[in-house]
C-alpha cells in the first residue's frame, strides 16, 4: 500500500493524535460516500482490522480496508488549510453525465 503526504500534513495529524491520546492511534482512510465524480473520502481514528492494509508514514499508521485500496489504489492525504484533502493519487475518469445532478 502507498499513502502520499507531506510534512505539513504529518504535523497536523500528529496534533490530532496528541489531542486524542485516549483513542486508537491509527488514521483510517475510508470511502465516505459516492457521487457522480466518484468516491469521497474521510479520515478517522480507528483500530486495525483483519482485512486492513497499513502504511507507516513518518510514524503515522495509516489504515485502509483492502477492498477500498483495491478499488482506488494509491491515496494522497494533504492538509489544505482548513481540513484534509483525501483522494486517489491517480484520478480516475469522471462518471459525470451518469446522474441527474450533472450539467
Amino acid at each position: 500500500m502507498y499513502i502520499a503526504t507531506n510534512q505539513e500534513t504529518v504535523e497536523k495529524i500528529n496534533e490530532v493524535l496528541a489531542a486524542q491520546a485516549d483513542k486508537p492511534q491509527n488514521i483510517r482512510v475510508f470511502i465516505a460516500g459516492m457521487g457522480c465524480s466518484g468516491p469521497s473520502f474521510g479520515l478517522g481514528l480507528d483500530s486495525v482490522n483483519e482485512n486492513d492494509l497499513t502504511e507507516v508514514v513518518e510514524g503515522i499508521n495509516f489504515v485502509v480496508e483492502q477492498s477500498v485500496y483495491d478499488t482506488v489504489g494509491e491515496i494522497k492525504v494533504e492538509w489544505v488549510g482548513n481540513g484534509y484533502s483525501v483522494q486517489p493519487v491517480t484520478v480516475q475518469e469522471s462518471a459525470c453525465g451518469s446522474c441527474s445532478s450533472c450539467g
